[in-house]
């Protein structure tokens, strides 16, 4: 071996973690020098819900903020933030967010489809009666016998 030193760096991270590593666009109302970091994550489809895991080393668990708001399922540390996107009809209470060595598992159930259904059709054989009008009544006449 020659005196050179070889200072190898492995990147464990997938391909899609490396691609999703990138500073996204300023924010409205931001300043053209500040960058938001984006968090390395993957995301696995199962039959019942969608699993995101976002990579969050040494982050302490109290300092990961969680959130839900229009749509949006965010994840915010000092590493960077996550946003999602979340189908309107999924319930956003059945949402958690596990951590376990610096991996924060979100489960997000799948949408809820609809179930289909037949809907009965009513057949009019004539048009609807017009309405009826209450009919006045006269006043009541007593009649006294006079003595």
């Amino acid at each position: 071996m020659t005196g050179k030193s070889h200072n190898t760096t492995t990147n464990h991270m997938s391909n899609t973690n490396t691609r999703n590593l990138v500073l996204s666009q300023p924010k409205a109302g931001q300043g053209e020098n500040i960058q938001v970091l984006t968090l390395p994550h993957t995301t696995i489809q199962t039959e019942t819900s969608t699993e995101v895991k976002v990579e969050v080393p040494g982050i302490d668990p109290s300092d990961i903020e969680v959130g839900f708001d229009n749509n949006l399922l965010q994840v915010r540390c000092a590493r960077g933030e996550l946003i999602l996107p979340i189908h309107p009809t999924v319930d956003a209470s059945k949402i958690k967010a596990d951590i376990l060595w610096g991996l924060l598992t979100l489960s997000i159930p799948l949408p809820e489809i609809p179930e289909a259904r037949t809907i009965k059709v009513s057949v009019h054989d004539s048009a609807p009666a017009p309405a009826k009008k209450p009919v006045a009544k006269a006043p009541a006449v007593s009649s006294k016998e006079e003595e």
